[in-house]
Formats: C-alpha cells, structure tokens, sequence
C-alpha cells in the first residue's frame, strides 16, 4: 500500500517526449515533452494524491529494545500505526539532467497513533500512544529507463533523510514509568525512523514500483480491426528544460503480423518550453494505421443519394459561398503546352456547364437520368433507376505534412452500379479512376479541431472498365469537377470548419493550446486544467 502515491506520479511522470535519440534508436511515431510547468502540475497532483492516500496507508511496525534502570532491558513494539495528521510544508520535484528526477520533501509534520507492546521475562504491558514527528525532510533521486519490451523502469538511485524531532504520548499499564524514560524512547525511536525511511522508499520500488511497471500495456486496441503500440523506441531522457520519452506511435492489425515496409521520418521538435505539456504525432502513425486499414480492406465506401443530401446541407452557410470565392479559378487555361484535343475538350465541357446552367441549390441525384448529357445511353439501358457508386483506394492513402499543410493525394477506383426495380440487386455499369490532391490546414482550440481545405489540383478521372460502352470521360471529369468545386468541396470546407470535439479523456481539460503543422509531425503545446 505504501507504494501507491508514489508510483502514480512516477507514472505520471512518464507522459514525456523525446527530441535528440540516440545513435541507432528508431524514430518515434510519438513524443511527449513535459516541461518545468508540466513537472510542477504533477508535483501538485502528487501531493493531492497523497494527502487522499495517507489514511489508508498501513505503515510498518516498529520494534527495538532499550533498557530502563533497575528493569534491565526491554524489548517493545509499536504496532497498528494509522496517520491521523499530516502537514506537508515543502517538496519539490527537479530535473537532474542526464541522471533522472530528485524528489524532495522537508521540514515536514506527521502525527501517528497506534498500540504499543513491552515485554520483560514472562511479563507483558500493552497500551496506545500517540507520535509526532516533525522536521521530517527526504530527498530522492529517481532514474528513468526502459526494458527490452519498451516498458518504463523506474529505480532509486539516491535516497537520504532526516528526521528534527520525535514525541511520544504513552498511554497504558504503568504508561508513567515509561513516561519517565520519553526522551530515551523518543531518540531510540528517531534512530529507527531515519534508518527505516530510505528502506521503505527503496522497498516499494522492488515490491511495488517495479511489479507495477512490469504489468503496463504497451500496446492498446482501437477497435476489431486495429490496435496502436505505444512502447518506448529509447530511454526517456532529462534535460534542463523537461524530461522526453519516446514512444513508437505504430498502428498493427489485428490478424497482420506483417512489418511496416517504411521507416518513421526524423521529427525535430521546436525548442519550446512555454507549456505544460506538448506532443508531436509523426504522419507515420497516420500512415500506419491507413496501412492496416487498407489490408483489412475496411477503406470501401458506399455512396447513395443520401449521403450527398446530408453533405449538401452545408451549402448554402457563408463559410462555402467564401470558398467558391477564393478558390474557383477559370475552368480552361490556355497554354502552348496544351494538348489541342484536352483544349477542345475542356472548352466545349464548359459550354455544356453554362448551357445546363446547374444552380448551387439543385439537388445532386445518383439517377441514371441525371447522367443523359455525358452517357446518353446509360438512361436508355436502364430508365429511371438509382445509382450506387462503391469507392476504395487502389493502394493506402498516405498524409504529407509539410509546414502548415497536410497533404493528400488520393488514387481511387469508383464502381457504378445501377440498383434494379423491386430489389433485384443492381448491375455493374462502369469503373472508372479518381485522382486529385488535397491540402487541409489543421487548427484547435480548446475543445475543437478545425480546419479548411484547398485543392491542389482537379480531379483527373480515368475509364478503367465499362459494361454499357464507350463514354467521353473528358465530359464526365468537367461534370464531376464543376460539381466538386462548387458544391462538394465547399460543402467539406464548411463542415471543417465547423470542427470536431477534442478527444480527451474525461475531466480532462486543455488551455492556452498552441498548434503547429511541422514538416513530417503535428505538434501541439497546451496547459492542463
């Protein structure tokens, strides 16, 4: 029981992050860095967490012998000790860099009462008393490692105490007598507590500590799919401004025992040290776990009318109209580069798009009527019928994080099917390729992730498959663009800028966040409440 405030700041402790590795230590997918600031909050929440813990920590019993005058020697016992008071009047948490972490408390007040127990031949005299300790200081050096299974380890390799003043209360059979000798009671009982404190401290790191240590997942599972190990790649390190620790940040599968075929990329921390806390997450643990998503095959999507219904909605709110505003540009520009048949092309796309004249506000259908201009004989095949495109990536989709953006350069299969009257199943019409590339700049507040998003380039489609004939994919890639850049990705940019909650664990609060986007890693700074 002993151990347990002690291993919860420990634990606490070790939320960290790592910015100079050493020689031949991998990359992390994660780090944490916790600063002065953070290291004082947890010094607070240690103490807080102390104090809640002191009444039901069993101290050890105490035992010696001493001899009384004309009694001779008596061996005696002080046995179910209980806290019932304690002042806390300093501690203090330090880095010590290259070393560890230094714990200190002094000048310190505890009061214990519990039974005492003399025994003197066949004679036994038994009683309660009451024991003030004051002055009490202690100072620990804690140093931080790792295991060969990416485990925290925790060892005491420093510990010294002192004790100012000791005063015993007896109360008993012929408790008087004893009274009589307080003060040798009190120094031999001081003695005992000096040599006892640092054994105590080192005793809950072996039977505690360390067992407790051992027994920490370092791996976690998201979901059916996917799990995230979170092991340690390197010692945490102490500097003067914070302690590090790296961690692997590598999403697995399940049922894939497969090793990831791409190294994480250096991630080269600002030298910040303003908040409490800051954390940098590497695009390989992004693009891992879109690896393990992709192999379970779990990157399919269907899309109906519905699901376009619900995106449109956002059409109309000012933050789409701002978009269409900034990021439209002329559909067709002319270069002597230009191919004279993708000129023809685009032109005569863009002629079709004013002669059709489609307002912002009409509803985007997954008809095959809706198709006539582009595939004319889809409608005749199969009249007044629904469509339902299936999506997948042809290979994982990776994120690139550069400074401010990060970047996403889908390549997509689209099957179209055409769902039958009466639920009789629906028929494969065409496959076609969707590529393009997509930058979202990223922000947080305090409760919320934000963002917008730019286009890089226009969707590029190419017919891979038809079951219903040739088509003009040139017209179909201007139809899908037109819609794209003027209700799709508006509609997108509205509900990004909308945002997301904050995933935080419960009663857990974040202020004063700082986000940046870093080549190759986010990081994030942030106080906690």
């Amino acid at each position: 029981m002993m151990a347990r405030p002690y291993y919860k700041v420990v634990a606490l402790l070790l939320l960290a992050e790592f910015t100079r590795f050493g020689e031949g230590t991998p990359n992390p997918g994660f780090v944490a860095r916790i600063t002065r600031k953070g290291l004082e909050y947890a010094r607070q929440y240690g103490v807080a967490t102390l104090k809640n813990e002191l009444s039901t920590i069993k101290l050890p019993d105490l035992s010696g012998s001493y001899g009384i005058g004309w009694l001779g020697r008596v061996n005696y016992v002080f046995s179910g000790m209980r806290i019932h008071h304690f002042l806390l009047r300093n501690s203090q948490l330090s880095l010590q860099p290259r070393q560890g972490i230094g714990a200190s408390l002094s000048n310190n007040y505890v009061s214990v009462s519990g039974n005492w127990k003399v025994e003197k031949a066949f004679i036994t005299l038994h009683g309660t008393f009451d024991l003030s300790v004051d002055g009490i200081s202690i100072l620990v050096s804690l140093n931080l490692g790792k295991d060969q299974s990416g485990r925290p380890t925790v060892s005491v390799t420093h510990c010294h105490n002192s004790i100012g003043h000791v005063s015993v209360e007896i109360s008993g059979h012929i408790s008087w007598i004893l009274n009589l000798f307080h003060e040798r009671i009190e120094n031999n009982v001081k003695t005992i507590l000096e040599q006892k404190i640092c054994k105590m401290v080192k005793k809950s790191e072996t039977s505690h500590l360390e067992p407790y240590l051992r027994t920490l997942p370092v791996t976690l599972m998201v979901d059916q799919i996917a799990g995230i190990d979170y092991s340690l790649v390197g010692a945490p390190q102490v500097t003067s401004q914070g302690l590090d620790v790296p961690f692997k940040g590598e999403f697995f599968g399940r049922n894939q025992n497969s090793s990831v075929p791409f190294d994480a990329p250096p991630i080269g921390l600002p030298q910040k040290h303003d908040h409490m806390i800051y954390f940098a997450a590497s695009e390989y643990a992004f693009n891992t776990a879109s690896r393990v998503y992709h192999q379970a095959r779990q990157m399919k999507f269907t899309i109906q009318n519905k699901h376009i219904q619900n995106l449109t909605k956002f059409i109309n709110l000012k933050s789409a109209s701002n978009w269409r505003k900034q990021q439209l540009r002329p559909r067709c520009q002319t270069s002597k580069s230009m191919p004279l048949t993708t000129l023809v092309s685009c032109f005569s796309s863009g002629f079709l798009l004013d002669v059709l004249q489609i307002p912002l506000d009409f509803p985007i259908q997954l008809h095959t009527s809706s198709f006539w201009a582009i595939i004319p004989q889809l409608a005749r095949m199969y009249p007044n019928m629904e469509l339902e495109l299936e999506t997948s990536p042809e290979s994982a989709p990776f994120l690139t994080f550069t400074p401010g953006n990060v970047t996403f350069m889908p390549v997509m299969d689209i099957q179209a099917f055409a769902l039958l009257p009466k639920s009789a199943g629906r028929k494969p019409l065409f496959q076609i390729r969707a590529s393009t590339n997509i930058s979202i700049t990223i922000n947080v507040n305090s409760s919320r992730i934000t963002g917008s998003l730019a286009t890089g380039s226009e969707l590029k489609l190419e017919l891979k498959h038809s079951n219903i004939g040739f088509f003009n994919v040139n017209l179909m890639e201007s139809i899908f663009n037109y819609y794209a850049f003027h209700i799709i990705y508006p509609s997108l940019n509205a509900k990004l800028e909308e945002g997301i909650p904050l995933p935080l664990p419960r009663d857990t609060y974040l202020n004063s966040l700082e986000f940046q986007i870093h080549e190759n890693f986010l990081f994030l700074g942030a106080n906690v409440d």
